[in-house]
């Protein structure tokens, strides 16, 4: 059984998302079917890309979602859509080895191309900017990272650069940083939108969506796989279970092989406008070198932070005196801000925090642990499965099939993250923000 945090998902997703003129929640089936061909257990961004590139292809495909399609972490992520996982590259080809870990970096690097596109072609509305993303240096050592982490991917032909002086603070708004990478490769959007979006889009290939339709036993029926829900069944073929941080007890051991995570968000009540047009003026979502918690991206006429917490604690409460310290140290000319909305949300981190993909028993798939990258690699998780389930070739295929592993201990491994956590917590806290040099440590990598 789960037990504690791995229980919460009750709340609604934050109103601050999926606003009017934007999307709504896609279509749902009339009708009830019986008989599927790929049965999806799980209606966020995994599953729906999973539908979404199975439809007309696969039969009769059917997605159940035990609230609200984007209910679960994709309609509370932060809305960054980024082309890279918790890694370097160095560490991919190190844990998948050359020819796998080259497929991975490309393919997570096209990342927000693939999401962009699926938003154009679909004509979904969810608030999307491809304009880029900023990450500010805090510190000397965070200056040296950054330029590490820009000429390992302009080696690669990355449109990435460091920048430096007046061009860093006009584009972050704020003098604070006196170096910042630009990568303009990504973007932002609105997650729940883009979710509803997706299924929508999955609908007009002829998937059926089911919501607020909890599936409580999953079970082997001869050939096929029996899904029970409160009052009826189906059998499918093929199960792809997409429920990511919010396991549903339906699979011996796959809740205890990831930790559940919460994380938080706080969104301010509206800005004047002469004060927004001087924050983040190109509208990059902007994060530094800290550790913990240091997004800060425009949404509307109001700013969105990602916030310390609880993060075992279903019931606590995000620390915003800790937010309104960021926008402090930011924007000092701001106005004390006032926050409108809080929430939380489970991401599921594994022992590496890298993405898994496994085959729980013939015709069972899964795919999770994102580790908070996963709008974009979600997305790409749940292609990858539809194309396993449709036989595609390895070659075709990003992550490789692994074998299911629960943590030795899920307390121990729970305790460990904590103490993690808490020291983040400690070595942001004093790595204060120090004066940088203005030019590159290396001579090469940032303009003025």
């Amino acid at each position: 059984m789960i037990s504690g945090i791995e229980h919460q998902g009750s709340e609604p997703p934050p109103s601050a998302y999926g606003a009017a003129g934007l999307e709504d929640p896609p279509p749902v089936a009339a009708d009830w079917c019986e008989r599927i061909d790929v049965a999806i257990i799980g209606g966020g961004l995994t599953g729906l890309s999973a539908a979404y590139h199975l439809a007309a292809t696969a039969g009769r495909i059917a997605v159940f979602e035990a609230h609200g399609f984007g209910h679960g972490a994709s309609g509370r992520a932060f809305g960054q859509v980024v082309p890279y996982l918790k890694h370097r590259n160095s560490r991919l080809l190190e844990t998948y080895g050359n020819e796998r870990g080259q497929k991975i970096v490309a393919d997570i690097a096209a990342g927000p191309d693939l999401v962009f596109g699926i938003i154009v072609r679909e004509h979904i509305v969810c608030a999307q900017m491809q304009t880029g993303l900023l990450f500010g240096a805090r510190t000397a050592g965070g200056q040296r990272s950054l330029e590490a982490t820009a000429a390992e991917w302009q080696a690669l032909g990355a449109p990435i650069e460091m920048l430096a002086g007046t061009a860093a603070s006009t584009l972050c708004g704020s003098a604070l940083y006196p170096a910042v990478l630009l990568d303009r490769r990504g973007g932002h959007l609105d997650p729940l939108a883009y979710t509803r979006g997706l299924g929508r889009a999955a609908t007009s290939r002829g998937v059926r969506l089911y919501a607020n339709t909890p599936i409580e036993r999953l079970s082997r029926a001869g050939r096929h796989w029996q899904l029970t829900t409160r009052s009826r069944t189906a059998i499918a073929d093929t199960v792809i279970l997409a429920t990511n941080a919010y396991p549903a007890n339906l699979s011996d051991g796959l809740a205890a092989s990831f930790v559940a995570v919460q994380v938080h968000g706080a969104i301010t009540a509206a800005i004047p406008n002469d004060a927004m047009v001087k924050i983040l003026p190109g509208n990059q979502p902007l994060t530094d070198t800290r550790r913990l918690y240091s997004g800060v991206r425009k949404l509307g006429n109001r700013l969105h932070l990602t916030v310390d917490g609880p993060i075992f604690s279903p019931g606590g409460t995000p620390d915003l005196g800790m937010a309104k310290a960021r926008l402090a140290e930011l924007y000092p000319w701001l106005p004390p801000p006032v926050f409108a909305e809080t929430w939380r949300g489970l991401i599921a981190v594994t022992s590496d925090q890298l993405p898994r993909v496994h085959e729980l028993a013939p015709g069972l798939w899964t795919g999770f642990g994102y580790s908070g990258r996963g709008l974009a690699a979600a997305t790409i998780v749940g292609r990858d499965l539809a194309r396993r389930v449709l036989g595609r070739p390895e070659e075709d295929l990003t992550f490789p099939v692994s074998p299911l592993r629960p943590l030795r201990s899920h307390r121990l491994a729970r305790l460990a993250v904590a103490a993690t956590i808490s020291a983040y917590r400690w070595l942001d806290r004093r790595e204060a923000p120090a004066p940088l040099s203005r030019t590159s440590l290396h001579g090469r990598t940032i303009n003025r």
